[in-house]
């Protein structure tokens, strides 16, 4: 049985379309729902113009909507705009709201382009992965934040490489995990690499590897011999009992919990 949540404000004509969250809302209450339970909270959804008016005609909350205006024209964050629609909505208790403001307080700080991340890492942490892929590539292809923020850049690569893993498309995870580490440079998008490489099987794949990253070719040796021994492992264990479409998957599996790692 799901929870029922009580509306003690008015409840909207139209509804308020929350962007990031794709949700329709029609109350306060809602609202600190979807901040409370939501992986993440966009400020844009939020600080502008559109919402204010939203709360003063829907709501029919104009002195709300006259303070969020104020706190709109000094440039607020999501912490200082949300205190006053938690105060009004009277659906969070004292220790919730303060478990909140933490959660705003680190959206407040995130750069942009950490922020839209945080919205695309979600679909990946529920599992899906279509909708992650989709949501990481609408960031790759967004210049304006990438040509500033490169690691974070090569930590989106990374993640897009994790989410081909899950579905065998290593080929496809190894060009984002080569593209992410030459923007991150962290030990663990090489080593994704090279398992996605020994993955898909393909000689080619682990010689450009070390044609590329020829001052690390000692670690993606070690790499590749550690991953290359796991999978013998596994045959090993598998092979009288599993045909090899299965083995395969169940190989997968294990790499999950590595990229998951």
């Amino acid at each position: 049985m799901g929870n029922l949540i009580l509306c003690r404000n008015e409840r909207a004509k139209t509804p308020y379309y929350i962007e990031n969250g794709k949700l329709n809302i029609y109350s306060l209450e809602e609202l600190m729902f979807y901040a409370q339970t939501s992986n993440f909270v966009a400020g844009e959804d939020f600080l502008k113009p559109q919402f204010v008016r939203w709360v003063d005609a829907e709501l029919n909350l104009p002195e709300l909507a006259k303070v969020l205006d104020e706190k709109l024209s000094k440039g607020c964050g999501l912490v200082d705009f949300f205190l006053p629609l938690e105060t009004a909505g009277g659906y969070l208790t004292p220790s919730e709201m303060q478990i909140l403001n933490v959660k705003l307080h680190k959206y407040d700080h995130m750069s942009g382009l950490e922020a839209k991340k945080q919205y695309a890492d979600q679909f990946f942490v529920r599992n899906d992965l279509v909708q992650a892929i989709h949501a990481y590539r609408v960031l790759l292809n967004d210049e304006s934040f990438l040509e500033k923020q490169g690691h974070v850049a090569g930590d989106i690569w990374s993640n897009l490489g994790c989410a081909y893993a899950r579905l065998f498309d290593y080929e496809e995870a190894f060009l984002c995990f080569v593209r992410g580490y030459s923007l991150n440079h962290r030990h663990e998008t090489l080593k994704q690499a090279v398992d996605v490489a020994v993955l898909s099987g393909k000689e080619e794949l682990l010689a450009e590897l070390s044609s590329r990253f020829m001052s690390y070719a000692n670690q993606i040796a070690t790499e590749r011999g550690h991953m290359e021994q796991l999978l013998e492992k596994e045959i090993y264990e598998c092979r009288l009992t599993e045909p090899v479409d299965q083995l395969l998957i169940s190989w997968n599996d294990n790499y999950r919990m590595e990229c998951d790692g």
